[in-house]
């Protein structure tokens, strides 16, 4: 009886530890997306333009690549430029690649203030990325994939646009947005 007892306060703390965690990465992530810069207009780009590498902002010694918007779920979040497990509790990271290439993949915790309710999603909800140089990309999700979490060459498949991820709540597995570019 008394095995139990201590397992269920352990399993108290543990949560009250994840909850804590989750409510500073949503006020983190609060301050540092209203620093980044709004969507400016823009002129017609270039293919020349299009080919750069993503410019970084520097706030408190942490570069950012801009910010997301997953408009269905009222999220605004700042992209941080490298991930790291330690940049995830902050805010969403740049897994690999680039808006101007066409093939930017960006991972985060499945916070209820980050990724954690993606999975409600349907094809054909508006997701923007602004840089920080307030260009907006604008996008669509096609499809929400499941996929392994440790099938790297999977999450990284495909002719993909824009791809978001987080681990589902047992851990074992990706739940991964595929998103086409809007035009």
């Amino acid at each position: 009886m008394i095995l139990g007892i201590m397992l269920i306060i352990g399993a108290l703390g543990l949560t009250g530890y994840n909850l804590f965690n989750e409510y500073n990465a949503g006020v983190s992530a609060e301050k540092i997306v209203q620093q980044l810069p709004e969507p400016v207009e823009q002129e017609e780009e270039t293919s020349e333009e299009n080919t750069e590498d993503m410019p970084v902002m520097d706030i408190d010694g942490t570069e950012y690549i801009g910010k997301l918007y997953i408009y269905d779920l009222g999220l605004e979040l700042p992209v941080r430029s490298e991930l790291t497990y330690k940049g995830l509790i902050t805010a969403p990271c740049r897994y690999k690649g680039s808006v101007y290439e066409n093939n930017l993949i960006i991972a985060a915790h499945n916070y209820r203030t980050h990724f954690g309710y993606i999975y409600r999603l349907k094809p054909g909800s508006p997701i923007s990325f602004v840089d920080v140089n307030g260009r907006q990309t604008d996008y669509t999700l096609d499809s929400i994939q499941t996929i392994d979490g440790t099938d790297i060459d999977e999450m990284e498949a495909g002719e993909w646009d824009l791809s978001l991820f987080t681990c589902n709540y047992r851990g074992n597995a990706r739940i991964t947005l595929r998103c086409d570019k809007t035009e």
